[in-house]
């Protein structure tokens, strides 16, 4: 902000201070309409000024005066006023003018002064960017690089002050016909407005006007800026690039890597794929670091096609770290096309891409132009390795996208592990977020294996919990203090987490392991019984809970040995104690792994594809390779759902239980069940019957042979006949029921 010298204040302050009385009356007889538009100051202090103002422009020299005073209610007064007065644009840009821009930035940071200072820095900064990219101006400005030393120095010094904004109109001067004599002194203007132009002089590399891009890489390369580099290895060294542009990068990763553009012949691109590969790779990860907005979102510059023209976006940080991702992937792929991991990490960025610009709730993209229909095109081993890198960065969208594909064009031998590795399809059934699990199952049962494999009787167990959740999920705490251990509790409670308890790391992997509900795990770094590296071993080395998420806690001394059991171990994070960066912690570590939650639609559906791949697996010999019973109660449960329960009844008629049998009794001959899931029910328990026996007791047999005699539906009639008849009925019996048939009847129609 403009600060007045302080000496200069504390004589001003004195001056205000020893005004005469003379010159105070002479302040009652100000102008009547002068007084009226003078707004009354908070709490009614006094003024030290003279005069009050009325003018915007003095309006605002009065707020910057104020707080340099330290009088912000006078500030504050005077700021209202001056908002009231909804000044012009070109009163605002006066006031930039004079006091800077920092100015208006260092009153919107004053909480003092809210909200009328956050509303005038916006206002300058709309009024600043229609000003500064008006054609019109940036073209006097341009034209007077070619002037005197004096007007160049003034016209690149309001380049400047103009920033970023003011790269497109340059460049658009510079691809213009005639334009090559003003070159030269565009790229000198342009590398010395500093590193706030270098985002749009990288949207600019992009650029279809081959004037516009070497004039772009020659100014990233005077502005020697290591950052850019990844930007300038793919125009260097494309088999695509014209000469110029290829010459112009070379010497731009001249200047920068070895300091003189004379060095452009000895720049290799030895190493280019790698760091293509490697900057895709971070943002593949949502690891990149760029620099947020107030609202958190990145400014994106890129060549906006539809206008011919480099523009600005604003874009959340995912959006644009998938479209610059994507980007530096094929820029790898295109200089290397036979490498795999290249392949795949592109495949991955645009199925991720796709998917996140549909939404979590909506389908993922198909048709001509998708990355779906493309995946589909590329065969069934690109989206293994697809899936195998989506896994190994942990990125759920891809993941889900690839399985996606894979239960499509997918095959049983794909389920078989590789170089001592599980496959990548059984891998996914214990990925940290169910949403994945489940896709993961379901590409499994789309497969369909005909024989037994490691990793089914997870199949059922997600399946199992799709049906018992009810949207929430457990997190357990394991802390041999149980007084902390309650306390980190109480924070994953917070967390939406349903929270667990274990003292030991032993209680606590029994727990992990038993329920299928469990989605965090927190550990204390002094867990005993077992202790921490044996707990986080047994966790990983188990497959009901190799998927789960788990985060260390302690004070930061432990952190080095915690970084230990983080590279050995995935899924395996670090948080310090303390309320704020405990979660803080747990939610930087999960942001990276888990999806967003599924509505109660998406629930409803996943729990009906879930009793549907029971019943597919009840319906065959599948049941040799998947064990239903883990599902039974789950299975019960879901009868009393209309729409899940006619396959739910299938289900049980494959669980060779004596309570599977029981619970389709309990159905058949219910009359507060509909007649179709009573009739579905009782087929089932006839089956279920010649298969397994009669495992009922007495009385569910007499109870059974009541309903029949009862049933006043037809089909209910008709289908508790056949389990009456399941029960072997003796010789006299028979009889009897022959005898009871009627004579038949002489048709009245017909032969």
């Amino acid at each position: 902000m403009h600060r007045l010298p302080a000496g200069l204040i504390v004589m001003l302050g004195w001056a205000l201070l020893c005004v005469p009385e003379s010159l105070r009356a002479q302040d009652d007889s100000l102008d009547v309409a002068q007084n009226a538009a003078a707004q009354k100051i908070p709490n009614e202090e006094p003024s030290p000024l003279l005069t009050e103002p009325t003018a915007p422009e003095a309006l605002f020299d009065a707020v910057v005066l104020m707080i340099d005073l330290e009088r912000p209610n006078l500030a504050l007064g005077y700021l209202k006023q001056l908002i009231q007065q909804d000044p012009p644009d070109a009163a605002i840009l006066r006031m930039r003018d004079k006091h800077g821009a920092a100015a208006f930035l260092e009153l919107s940071n004053d909480k003092r002064l809210q909200p009328y200072a956050t509303q005038l820095l916006d206002r300058m900064n709309a009024a600043f960017r229609k000003y500064a990219t008006d054609p019109a101006r940036v073209d006097q400005l341009i034209a007077a690089l070619s002037g005197d030393p004096q007007e160049r120095q003034v016209a690149i010094f309001s380049l400047r002050a103009t920033g970023p904004v003011a790269i497109p109109r340059m460049l658009a001067v510079v691809g213009a016909a005639g334009a090559a004599k003003q070159r030269d002194v565009i790229l000198y203007a342009i590398s010395r407005m500093g590193r706030p132009v270098i985002p749009a002089l990288l949207g600019a590399v992009d650029s279809p006007d081959e004037n516009a891009r070497t004039v772009a890489i020659d100014a990233l390369g005077l502005l020697g800026d290591k950052t850019v580099t990844p930007w300038l290895w793919y125009p260097a060294f494309a088999e695509d690039s014209s000469p110029g542009v290829r010459q112009s990068a070379r010497r731009a990763l001249a200047r920068i890597l070895r300091g003189d553009e004379r060095f452009a012949a000895d720049v290799s691109g030895y190493g280019a794929v790698a760091e293509l590969q490697k900057i895709a790779e971070a943002h593949f990860r949502r690891e990149y670091p760029w620099t947020l907005d107030a609202d958190g979102n990145v400014e994106l510059w890129a060549w906006n096609r539809d206008v011919n023209q480099l523009t600005a976006w604003k874009l959340a940080p995912e959006t644009a770290s998938l479209i610059v991702g994507s980007r530096f992937a094929k820029q790898a792929l295109n200089l290397s096309p036979d490498r795999t991991d290249v392949k795949a990490l592109f495949l991955a960025l645009r199925l991720a891409f796709d998917a996140h610009v549909a939404g979590w709730d909506k389908p993922l993209p198909t048709g001509t132009g998708t990355a779906f229909n493309l995946a589909l095109l590329a065969g069934p081993d690109m989206a293994l390795d697809t899936l195998k890198y989506s896994l190994k960065h942990s990125h759920p969208a891809a993941t889900l996208a690839s399985l996606q594909v894979l239960s499509q064009i997918g095959n049983r031998g794909q389920l078989s592990g590789r170089e001592g590795q599980a496959s990548p399809i059984l891998q996914a059934l214990n990925y940290p977020d169910f949403r994945v699990q489940f896709a993961a199952a379901s590409t499994v049962l789309q497969l369909d294996p005909q024989r037994d494999f490691r990793g089914a009787a997870r199949v059922v167990s997600i399946l199992t919990r799709a049906l018992n959740d009810v949207g929430s999920s457990v997190g357990l705490a394991i802390d041999p203090n149980q007084d902390r251990g309650a306390t980190m509790a109480s924070l994953l409670g917070q967390m939406a987490y349903d929270p667990q308890i274990a003292v030991t790391g032993q209680d606590g992997f029994r727990i992990a392991a038993e329920r299928g509900d469990v989605e965090l795990i927190v550990i204390h770094a002094a867990c005993i019984r077992w202790g921490l590296d044996q707990t986080i071993a047994n966790l990983r080395a188990d497959a009901r809970t190799a998927g789960i998420p788990v985060v260390i806690y302690g004070p930061e001394s432990v952190l080095v040995d915690a970084q230990r059991l983080i590279d050995r171990y995935p899924l395996v994070g670090f948080a310090l104690n303390g309320e704020t960066s405990f979660k803080l912690g747990i939610r930087q570590f999960l942001g990276q792994l888990q999806t967003p939650p599924v509505t109660e639609a998406q629930r409803a559906a996943r729990m009906s594809a879930a009793v549907y791949w029971l019943a597919h697996i009840a319906g065959g010999a599948r049941t040799s390779i998947y064990n239903l019973a883990p599902s039974e109660d789950a299975i019960f449960n879901a009868t009393a759902d209309s729409e899940l329960a006619g396959n739910a009844a299938i289900v049980l008629g494959a669980i060779p239980t004596t309570s599977s049998q029981q619970r389709l009794m309990e159905i058949a001959i219910s009359d507060v069940r509909e007649p179709r899931l009573r009739e579905t029910a009782t087929l089932q328990l006839a089956f279920h019957i010649q298969k397994y026996g009669v495992l009922l007791s007495k009385q569910g047999v007499l109870d059974v042979r009541t309903a029949w005699q009862n049933a006043s539906d037809p089909a209910v009639k008709t289908a508790l006949a056949a389990v009456v008849g399941s029960f072997g009925p003796t010789p006299t019996r028979v009889t009897e029921l022959l005898q009871s048939l009627p004579d038949p009847a002489i048709p009245t129609t017909g032969n």
